[in-house]
């Protein structure tokens, strides 16, 4: 298998085919499909040099896939397609349409749908290894205690080394947003405001 990374940090291409793996998310977004669509445009214009873009014959690019790996806590099918048809007005013949697979690595039984591919399969361990050293208190030096831990274990070990400063910044913010949605759900219940599930 070939495999070699693009111009970006959201996609592979391996064998021919653009893997574009967007991001790990608590709760399914409805709107990737629209998302990726941005996403494939700028990847699409990095490979393709301008100047065959206006020529006679085709210039070939690789077929793309679309993934979201979806680690939340609430019940989720092992695999499910988010349609870019799903936003449009209406309904109709319209040719453009763009579908996203998300996969459920937020649990063991998910495995059999990930041995195929080593990216998620990678991307799900080092989720659950960021999970198992986060700290509130020291949250900087539990990413890059994670990360040391990944790479030790041969887990998207060339990502890693390259960006792990922006991998760590990226876990801050997710982090901070999570806590931040934690307090707010507290407080509304204290309000009973909302009746929270």
């Amino acid at each position: 298998m070939t495999r070699k990374t693009t111009n970006n940090d959201v996609s592979w291409e391996i064998n021919g085919k653009l893997i574009v793996l967007v991001e790990h998310q608590s709760t399914v977004n409805e709107n990737m499909p629209f998302r990726c669509l941005e996403y494939v445009t700028r990847i699409y214009e990095g490979i393709v040099p301008i100047k065959n873009r206006y020529a006679e014959k085709v210039y070939k690019i690789p077929n793309p896939d679309f993934y979201v790996v979806y680690i939340g806590n609430k019940e989720q099918p092992l695999e499910q397609e988010l349609r870019l048809s799903d936003a449009f007005y209406e309904k109709d013949s319209s040719k453009l349409e763009l579908v996203v697979k998300v996969k459920n690595c937020s649990n063991s039984r998910i495995f059999p749908l990930i041995k195929s591919c080593d990216i998620l399969k990678e991307y799900c361990r080092f989720i659950e290894i960021v999970e198992m050293n986060f700290d509130k208190r020291h949250p900087r030096r539990s990413f890059q205690k994670a990360i040391e831990q990944a790479i030790e274990e041969g887990i998207l070990t060339d990502y890693l080394d390259r960006k792990s400063r922006e991998v760590i910044n990226m876990l801050c913010a997710k982090y901070d947003y999570k806590m931040d949605i934690a307090v707010k759900k507290k407080l509304l219940w204290m309000l009973r405001l909302y009746s929270l599930s």
